[in-house]
Order: C-alpha cells, then sequence, then structure tokens
C-alpha cells in the first residue's frame, strides 16, 4: 500500500476521475487520507481534458435539468481542484522529446458503444498524455494513472534513451489499483 501521507501525487486525468467515482471502499479510504494531508496535484493538461469532457457532456445532454447538473459537475470540479503545474517551457520540451521517442500512439483506438475514436482523438488523447507524464518529470512526482498502455510505453522509452533526459530521474508511475 502507497502511504497517502507520503505524497504529493501528480494524478493523470484518469486516476483523478477514478478517485472521485469511488463513492465508498478502500479506494475511497485511502483518497480521503490522501486529501487530509495535502491537495490533489495535475498537470494543466488535466484541467483541459476534464473541462472539455464536461464541455462535451453538457453539449450531448438530451435536457436542459441534465446541462445543468454537468455545469454544475464542471463549476465544482474547478472551485476545488487542488494544485494545478502549469504547462510551462521544461514540461513543453519534455514533452516533445517524449513524442519525438514515441511518434504514434502505443495503444489502439477507444471503443464504447457506437463510439470509435478517430485518429484525430487518439493523437490528441496520446499528446496529452505526454505532457502529463512530461509534468511528472520536471516535478519529479510519482505519477498515479489509470492508463497502463500509454505511460508504461513512455517510461520504458524514456529507460532505454536517458541521454535525451539528462538530470531527469525515471518516470515514476504507480495505477490507481496498486496505491491500496
Amino acid at each position: 500500500m502507497l502511504d497517502p501521507s507520503s505524497g504529493p501525487f501528480l494524478f493523470d486525468t484518469s486516476a483523478e476521475s477514478w478517485f472521485a467515482r469511488q463513492k465508498e471502499g478502500p479506494a475511497q479510504d485511502w483518497w480521503l487520507r490522501y486529501l487530509e494531508s495535502q491537495p490533489v496535484h495535475v498537470s494543466a493538461v488535466t484541467v483541459f481534458e476534464r473541462v472539455r469532457g464536461y464541455a462535451l457532456l453538457a453539449r450531448d445532454a438530451s435536457t436542459v435539468s441534465k446541462r445543468h447538473e454537468v455545469d454544475r459537475a464542471r463549476l465544482d470540479y474547478l472551485a476545488d481542484i487542488g494544485f494545478v503545474w502549469p504547462m510551462e517551457q521544461g514540461v513543453a520540451s519534455i514533452a516533445a522529446e517524449i513524442c519525438a521517442l514515441l511518434r504514434q500512439p502505443p495503444t489502439p483506438p477507444k471503443r464504447a458503444h457506437q463510439f470509435v475514436e478517430s485518429r484525430q482523438e487518439r493523437l490528441a488523447r496520446w499528446r496529452a498524455d505526454t505532457m502529463i507524464a512530461a509534468t511528472a518529470l520536471a516535478t519529479d512526482m510519482l505519477l498515479i494513472h489509470n492508463n497502463a498502455g500509454d505511460f508504461e510505453t513512455i517510461r520504458s522509452s524514456i529507460e532505454q534513451d536517458p541521454a535525451r533526459f539528462p538530470e531527469l530521474g525515471p518516470l515514476k508511475l504507480i495505477r490507481c489499483a496498486s496505491v491500496l
């Protein structure tokens, strides 16, 4: 078990969402203990992804009341966000190096019900993951994620070419369920 008070940790978008959905049990207990000792740390890219998700849900809402519910959730998220790491020059440079190492997303398009992720959406998701990984590297923070396919590929690529990332430690990763 990862001691929640040993943070702060950087949370990927998928991890932040996963913990927010945990209403009971060990995951919620861990999350609440983490929040007692420090704020949630996220990349500015995570804020972008979450707010975009809320905007898409609101746009596709079938009723006005559902749209208001989504807007309320978005405003609650923004009001209680924690610490947001900026997308500054160092992070952008590291992300660019990662993208140069891995020119194509390592995972296939997401599929759900009648939705199939387009090539453009897949590339955007991949680039967002590289920016979040770059934030973790630049801040030397453990990255908690729920997206092993992409982040483990990033980590192994960095380990194969460490000279491209001078003075940066390895990308430290842990999956959501592994913190328990």
